[in-house]
């Protein structure tokens, strides 16, 4: 049974106010601040019985009220007003406070958790926020300055004083650790979607969309970064090209293209991943790197997968398609550059082509 009243209470915080589109952490945030504020309205009496005068402690009570008031209010009017309405009500409870009871019992600490709350809850230009810290430094000076002339209206025994310091120290910095932490969550949060969001946007734009692989770009960074860290790596470029991929695409269609790419690329992956990264180089040209590789053990894996391909045929609706693959193998010769190394590649591969297709050249 407890735990479903605290169920309900917890969805009495989360529910959302009656306008669209309300920033419901923030909501959230006030709702929560407003209940500890009426608490500490409600035990603040009993605690000035114990320690303190007891003039005057019906006015604590009549911001409890006020206090759940604007907790109400956080279900019917807009956050910002919501907002406007705590931060008022706190300056009014210090004013208040320090003229009835001195300047020596630590409330004026609030107006810290004023600032925060101010600042990034309600998104108005900086101007009014600065104005705003502004208003709130003439109050806490004027405050300070009569008390230096002026003796409160109630003054406190050092008991008392120690005991209320305490009392609103904890108010002051529990009101501060909840409105810090909801924000800086708010900002951990933000951050973290950019930063998924951002590797989102370049997985997206080094891959290829069709067939998942690294696209041209991708390829040519990877191939250039590692040469460029290990001149002296030893590796070999493999280029593959679909034989006959226009015949394809016009007999069948272009979707039984895009299926044969797709179909091709998950041989290709289960073949050459463990061994090689892979690369869409465009249309029907695929790019493979081999690290610590060299020309003749590269052929033996190029061939194992040639071989796989002229044994299994692409099913299209019911009908077998044979696809075979033509390929180029480049050794890095430790003196040519990259672009050479893949121009000599690209000339295997078509070699290849005119020598009959369905081959490995090294």
């Amino acid at each position: 049974m407890v735990k479903g009243l605290l169920k309900k209470f917890y969805a009495l915080l989360k529910k959302e106010a009656v306008h669209e589109n309300e920033p419901q952490r923030i909501l959230f945030l006030l709702r929560n601040m407003l209940l500890f504020l009426t608490l500490y309205f409600l035990i603040f009496p009993a605690v000035m019985c114990l320690v303190g005068p007891r003039t005057e402690v019906w006015v604590a009570l009549v911001f409890a009220v006020l206090s759940l008031g604007a907790f109400y209010g956080t279900y019917r009017v807009r956050v910002q007003t919501s907002v406007l309405i705590c931060v008022t009500l706190q300056l009014a409870w210090v004013i208040a406070f320090v003229l009835m009871y001195g300047w020596d019992c630590g409330i004026q600490h609030l107006m810290f958790e004023m600032i925060v709350l101010l600042y990034f809850s309600i998104y108005n230009a900086l101007i009014y926020k600065i104005g705003y810290t502004v208003f709130l430094f003439i109050v806490r000076f004027c405050l300070f300055m009569y008390c230096r002339s002026h003796v409160p209206y109630f003054p406190l025994s050092e008991t008392a004083t120690v005991v209320i310091q305490v009392v609103n120290m904890v108010l002051a910095f529990l009101l501060i650790g909840i409105a810090c932490g909801a924000f800086s969550s708010n900002v951990e949060s933000a951050e973290k979607k950019l930063v998924l969001y951002n590797e989102q946007l370049k997985k997206q734009a080094g891959t290829d969309p069709l067939t998942g692989l690294w696209n041209r770009r991708q390829m040519m960074q990877y191939i250039t970064e590692k040469h460029k860290k290990d001149p002296k790596m030893a590796f070999t470029l493999g280029m593959g090209d679909i034989d006959f991929f226009k015949r394809i695409n016009d007999h069948w269609g272009h979707d039984c293209g895009d299926a044969v790419l797709v179909w091709i690329t998950k041989h290709m992956s289960r073949e050459l991943s463990e061994h090689a990264k892979l690369c869409r180089w465009g249309g029907e040209e695929f790019i493979f790197f081999f690290p610590d590789m060299n020309g003749d053990e590269v052929c033996t894996i190029l061939n194992v997968l040639r071989m796989k391909l002229d044994n299994d045929p692409f099913d299209w609706k019911g009908e077998w398609i044979p696809v075979t693959m033509t390929f180029g193998v480049e050794e890095n010769d430790f003196h040519s550059n990259i672009d050479t190394l893949l121009k000599n590649v690209d000339d295997k591969l078509y070699m290849g082509k005119e020598q009959g297709r369905d081959r490995v050249i090294y």
